[in-house]
């Protein structure tokens, strides 16, 4: 197999392009495993006492008042 396609071979830059994409305060639509995607804002890690990860979005979700 040719190495560009390798399985996983691009996980890397492209969860770097996805972290790029959103912006602090951008209005989305979060998806979190068992549950309906909700309406959320895209929200700053360390103000909720977690340390940034380039490959994590960190979200806050309207109406529960949740972060994920």
């Amino acid at each position: 197999m040719a190495p560009s396609r390798r399985k996983g071979a691009g996980k890397a830059a492209a969860a770097a392009a996805a972290r790029r994409q959103w912006k602090v305060g951008d209005l989305v639509l979060a998806k979190v495993k068992g549950f309906p995607a909700w309406p959320a804002t895209v929200s700053e890690p360390e103000k909720w006492g977690y340390s940034a990860d380039w490959k994590k979005v960190l979200v806050y979700f309207f109406g529960t008042q949740q972060i994920a």
